[in-house]
């Protein structure tokens, strides 16, 4: 029986994106489309031919910040300056809720369509904004191949997994010590393979900062944390490195924090290499 629950919550959303309709591009959508986000560039790169896009934001050439750095690369690039944007005459502009708002609220004044792409906590709301924004800009056909290939990878590799980790106790941890607690997609993506959330067990909500003590304490069996770089001093990293660590005995594990910054289907990526990581550390 709980494994026909399982199934079926994950069809259903499929089956409902199968009976939106499929906006006509000819007709409805839109041309000219500049997105002043990370988040909504990558996601324009994905659904939309490039002749369409006017411009994405710096951030979408930095690999640091951007899955798809390279395709971004032939794109003209704006800082999210609304002076700049207006000048580009878009029929759309794509942003965050939570970025460029004064920006965005003078080109809403100016009449110019602005649409907002808010924060997935979940494994459901990465697969609804990758549905809005394709809504938005009139590739539903594209989005809705992307979320069935998503899913099925998702669903492949967490088999893999769950019979080495469910239960395990485990923790995102990033710079200057900082975890991410209850109500973020890390976090999803623990539970999604039945494992224990030590910085939501503490109380955490959304990233912040986890104090050594309470990580020690509660002894995880895995960390996860920014795969190691050049910039680890930059990234306040040290953390990581401190020495009461290594008297946890736990897994290190190694997931670009990209994979969950932004809606995208890389987070098929994160399940993918952790069930490569896992089982080469057995």
């Amino acid at each position: 029986m709980a494994a026909m629950k399982t199934l079926a919550h994950f069809c259903l959303p499929l089956f409902l994106l199968l009976m939106l309709p499929v906006p006509s591009i000819a007709q409805n959508a839109p041309v000219r489309i500049v997105s002043m986000n990370v988040c909504t560039d990558q996601l324009l790169l994905l659904l939309v031919d490039k002749s369409r896009i006017a411009s994405l934001s710096y951030f979408a050439a930095n690999p640091a910040f951007s899955n798809l750095a390279d395709l971004a690369k032939e794109v003209p690039a704006n800082r999210g300056q609304a002076g700049e944007v207006m000048v580009l005459e878009p029929d759309l502009v794509l942003t965050s809720a939570f970025s460029a708002s004064f920006s965005t609220s003078v080109l809403q004044r100016l009449q110019q369509h602005v649409e907002r792409l808010g924060f997935a906590a979940t494994r459901e709301e990465v697969f609804a904004q990758i549905v809005q924004v394709a809504a938005w800009t009139g590739s539903s056909a594209k989005a809705i191949a992307m979320i069935r290939a998503a899913r099925t990878r998702i669903a492949d590799a967490s088999k893999q997994i769950q019979p080495f980790v469910a239960g395990k106790k485990a923790v995102f941890l990033s710079s200057n010590g900082v975890a991410f607690g209850a109500g973020t997609l890390q976090d999803d993506f623990l539970h999604s393979l039945g494992m224990r959330n030590i910085a939501a067990e503490a109380g955490l909500n959304g990233p912040a900062p986890l104090p050594l003590e309470l990580l020690l304490a509660a002894a995880p069996d895995y960390v996860i944390s920014e795969p190691r770089g050049a910039l680890d001093q930059q990234l306040a990293h040290p953390l990581l490195q401190h020495p009461a660590l290594q008297h946890l005995h736990a897994h290190s594990l190694a997931l670009p924090e990209r994979w969950f910054d932004c809606s995208g289907p890389w987070l098929a990526e994160a399940y993918v290499s952790m069930a490569k990581q896992v089982r080469s550390s057995r």
